[in-house]
C-alpha cells in the first residue's frame, strides 16, 4: 500500500502531532488557498522559532493555534 504526504499528514493530526503534520504540509499548494496556506506555514514558524515570532510582535499560541485549525479543517 503506498501511503501518501497527504495520509501522513491526517495520520499525524489524528495523533494530535501538529508539529509533524504543519512541516508536511507547508509546502502543499494544491489544494488549499493561500490564506490557508499562509495560516499554517506561520504556525509551522512560530513553533520552530516562538521567540522570533514574539519579538515581531505576533503572539504565537494565537498563530498556532489559527494554524492547526485549518490544519485540522483540511485533514480531519
Amino acid at each position: 500500500m503506498i501511503t501518501t504526504k497527504t495520509d501522513k499528514v491526517r495520520d499525524h493530526v489524528r495523533a494530535g502531532e501538529y508539529k509533524k503534520a504543519l512541516s508536511i504540509v507547508k509546502g502543499f499548494r494544491l489544494g488549499i488557498t493561500k490564506e490557508q496556506s499562509d495560516a499554517l506555514v506561520r504556525a509551522h514558524e512560530c513553533m520552530a522559532n516562538e521567540r522570533f515570532y514574539r519579538q515581531l510582535g505576533f503572539d504565537p499560541e494565537e498563530v498556532m493555534s489559527a494554524g492547526i485549525s485549518v490544519l485540522k479543517e483540511l485533514y480531519v
